[in-house]
């Protein structure tokens, strides 16, 4: 009886410890230098490749509606040459 137990003992499979889920690889960081206005010292900026071009998508909204709003101050103003 003892030799059956330790016969199915050895036959059973040996429990396999849980997966480990792989974790995702850190996206790689990406370093600019930056220059704020008014200044000649830089600062280093480190972000993610997603996370720069977010920044630079809000910076090119802020910039695009500058331009609009330029474009757009003279049209609203009404003037002619002789001051009238």
């Amino acid at each position: 009886m003892l030799t059956a137990l330790l016969a199915l003992a050895l036959q059973a499979p040996a429990p396999q410890p849980p997966a480990t889920p792989e974790k995702p690889k850190a996206e790689k960081k990406i370093c600019r230098r930056d220059a704020a206005t008014g200044s000649i010292m830089t600062m280093r900026t480190c972000r993610t490749q997603s996370e720069w071009s977010q920044v630079d998508s809000a910076a090119a909204d802020v910039t695009a509606e500058a331009l609009r709003q330029r474009a757009n101050a003279g049209t609203s103003m009404t003037s002619t040459r002789d001051g009238n």
